[in-house]
């Protein structure tokens, strides 16, 4: 069966917590009590913390976990991550990267189901607000690690695929937005004369990467959410992440140092902890324009993740404010990333 079911109902959830709970901390451990509670829902998946009673035969104390549960539409995808996160955690770079993975407890394939560790810690941006520089420093210096992770999911994202992706959300959008076609369609060609030619050596990579994925716990970087992991160019992964900092600047002032800064610390610890790699710059400024024109795409046209009418409304702000950032960019642009130049949204 590849598409299990959507939920499960509490006696088989009990059942499988249980199941999980023996084979993590042994035969005679018995579920007393659980609680679940739900704090992500995006499409079809969903995901649930859950807090754990559970005694052992002779100890007099009950025992307290918290755990991660995801369902997946396809159980293939559940094992896919699965494989992953045991196989970094398989491995030491995670220790001499200062990252942080959640730990696969169980996985429950017919049911779609993972089950993990729950790694607490404070969000990324507020340890940044705090203490910039170690943090910014420490997050340049664990993607260089788990980039260099000798991990190999299935799937290769190249750059003209990412090209791809992008081209018909560009034509989207000059149709919703006619004053804007010109601008968008100089962006179009511009975008697709420098697109990075295909790595010789692919990374892993998280492929989704953003501030809401990470977390910063005693002075290491937690990665979260694997599901769109994936071998390519290490700039998309910094391409990601970078965009949606930068789109934070922008939305809440005063909340993360100037982007300008924040943007060189990240690269420059980056590529002090990885390898020599001459030509990356360039490319995550590529990666950078394209993952801003796809998330302009989605402010204005997704309607799954934030349906509310007021969160619709909100997004569409936004995507309206960004592209009233493109005229004057785009006309003063030079041609080619050789200087590393983004768009500055400003």
């Amino acid at each position: 069966m590849n598409s299990p079911p959507s939920r499960l109902e509490s006696d088989e959830m009990q059942a499988v917590l249980s199941a999980a709970l023996r084979q993590v901390h042994g035969s005679d451990a018995r579920l007393e009590r659980w609680i679940a509670q739900p704090f992500l829902k995006r499409g079809k998946r969903r995901t649930a913390r859950y807090d754990l009673d559970a005694r052992s035969d002779g100890e007099p104390r009950v025992s307290h976990y918290q755990w991660v549960g995801k369902f997946y539409e396809r159980n293939d995808d559940a094992r896919k991550v699965a494989t992953v996160l045991r196989e970094l955690a398989g491995i030491d770079c995670g220790a001499s990267g200062g990252f942080v993975v959640p730990s696969v407890l169980a996985c429950s394939a017919p049911n779609g189901l993972l089950l993990l560790t729950y790694e607490s810690g404070d969000t990324i941006t507020k340890a940044i607000l705090r203490d910039g520089p170690g943090v910014l420093a420490a997050i340049g210096r664990a993607l260089a690690a788990l980039h260099a992770a000798p991990v190999t999911p299935d799937g290769i994202t190249s750059p003209a695929a990412v090209f791809g992706e992008v081209r018909p959300c560009i034509a989207d959008l000059c149709v919703r937005f006619p004053a804007k076609a010109a601008v968008l369609r100089r962006l179009l060609i511009r975008l697709e004369s420098q697109t990075p030619a295909a790595t010789a050596t692919l990374s892993f990579l998280h492929g989704d990467l953003g501030p809401s994925q990470l977390l910063w716990q005693h002075g290491r970087v937690v990665f979260l959410d694997f599901d769109k992991c994936t071998r390519g160019d290490p700039a998309l992964d910094l391409g990601n992440l970078l965009t949606q900092l930068h789109r934070l600047t922008l939305r809440k002032p005063g909340k993360l140092p100037d982007f300008t800064s924040l943007r060189r610390a990240i690269l420059d610890a980056y590529q002090r902890w990885s390898s020599h790699d001459p030509g990356l710059a360039e490319r995550v400024a590529w990666y950078e324009q394209v993952v801003l024109m796809r998330k302009i795409h989605a402010l204005e046209f997704d309607r799954t993740r934030h349906p509310e009418a007021e969160a619709i409304r909100q997004r569409q702000a936004e995507a309206v404010r960004l592209l009233e950032q493109l005229g004057p960019l785009v006309e003063s642009a030079e041609p080619g990333l050789s200087n590393a130049r983004t768009l500055k949204l400003r």
